[in-house]
C-alpha cells in the first residue's frame, strides 16, 4: 500500500477557489473509479492549510496526474504563490483502529 501526504498553506484570498477546484478534481477522480484508490483533502483549523492524503494499492500518480482538473488545481495553486508551497511525504501504516486502511 502507498500512502502519501500533502500539505500546503495558500493566502486568504485564494482559499474558495482552492475549495473550489479540489471539489472539482475530487468529483472527476471519483468519477474514474480507481480500485484500491483513496483520495481525502483535509482543511487545517487555521483555514488556510490544506492536507491531502492519498492511500493507493498501485502508484496513482498517472490516473491523478491525467486528469485535467488536477492540471488546473495545481497550477493555479502555484500560480497563488502560497504561504507554504506544497511538500510531499510517503508513509507506512504501522497500525489502525478501523476499516478505513486496509
Amino acid at each position: 500500500m502507498k500512502i502519501t501526504r500533502h500539505r500546503y498553506t495558500v493566502k486568504p484570498a485564494f482559499v474558495e477557489q482552492n475549495r473550489q477546484n479540489l471539489a472539482e478534481f475530487i468529483a472527476a477522480l471519483a468519477a474514474t473509479s480507481t480500485p484500491g484508490l483513496s483520495y481525502r483533502v483535509f482543511l487545517e483549523e487555521d483555514g488556510q492549510t490544506f492536507l491531502h492524503l492519498v492511500t493507493s494499492e498501485d502508484d496513482p500518480s498517472a490516473v491523478i496526474t491525467g486528469l485535467p482538473s488536477f492540471k488546473k488545481f495545481q497550477s493555479e495553486l502555484l500560480a497563488s504563490a502560497p504561504v507554504l508551497r506544497p511538500d510531499q511525504v510517503s508513509m507506512s501504516l504501522i497500525a489502525t483502529s478501523g476499516e478505513s486502511f486496509r
